[in-house]
């Protein structure tokens, strides 16, 4: 027995059998409904660093849908160009980490959730200094110069 999903807002609307359209992630042609009789699409997961989920288990691996053979072979190959950055990898760990305590997070409560070492800790961290807009600060409150600053 499937579950009960919730219906959109608009009870005037005969949408529960709409289908919705998914593009190859590669050439972004549309793929029909019928397609998922067979073979086609092919699935794959590909390496990316950038990619965090909330089950930790699949970070680093981005799922893509794909309309071919050639796509696929597209996309691996374009995947393969772009570095695998470890650093992003446990950045993204660690702001999945933080989200979940908005009353603040300890470090060893950090470690356990992420499964990071300190100094992987510290090296997601430096990676999201180093990828912050020039010119922002540290967080919210006077900044030296900015608005609302101590100099004047």
């Amino acid at each position: 027995m499937e579950p009960d999903l919730p219906d959109d807002e608009f009870a005037d609307e005969d949408d529960d059998d709409f289908v919705g359209l998914i593009d190859c992630d590669e050439c972004g042609k549309i793929m029909e409904p019928d397609l998922f009789d067979g073979d086609d699409p092919l699935l794959a997961a590909l390496p990316d660093s950038s990619a965090i989920y909330e089950d930790p288990t699949n970070d680093g691996k981005r799922l893509v849908m794909l309309c071919s053979p050639e796509c696929l072979e597209k996309i691996q190959e374009r995947f393969g160009r772009q570095p695998f950055v470890r650093e992003e990898l446990w950045a993204g760990k660690i702001v999945r980490s933080v989200m979940k305590h908005p009353q603040g997070v300890s470090p060893r409560v950090l470690e356990q959730e992420t499964g990071l070492s300190p100094a992987q800790i510290l090296a997601g961290f430096a990676w999201v200094e180093r990828m912050r807009p020039a010119g922002r600060g540290k967080g919210p409150g006077p900044q030296a110069g900015g608005a609302g600053g101590a100099s004047r």
